[in-house]
């Protein structure tokens, strides 16, 4: 996860809104789980992350795709401790 995001800064802000919208999402009973208009980013760039493992597919119907981080904790660990290296 900290070489991904090493080599790929621009991650950090989609990665950062997944994680919000997760946490967010608790409180809701049907929450599926965030789309790439949610972080931002292209649907392609949100597959490399599905990709490297760091997301994976939570629901994919006819008209959108969900995602949710793997570890939704780590990679708050990880934002954290590399905004802190700054």
């Amino acid at each position: 996860m900290e070489q991904f995001l090493a080599k790929h800064l621009d991650y950090r802000k989609a990665l950062w809104l997944a994680a919000r919208s997760e946490e967010e999402g608790l409180a809701i009973p049907s929450y599926q789980g965030w789309q790439w208009s949610d972080i931002e980013m292209h649907p392609t760039r949100v597959l490399k992350l599905v990709i490297e493992g760091i997301a994976k597919i939570s629901l994919r119907t006819r008209r959108a795709t969900y995602y949710l981080l793997k570890e939704p904790e780590l990679v708050k660990t990880v934002l954290k401790s590399s905004i802190l290296k700054k």
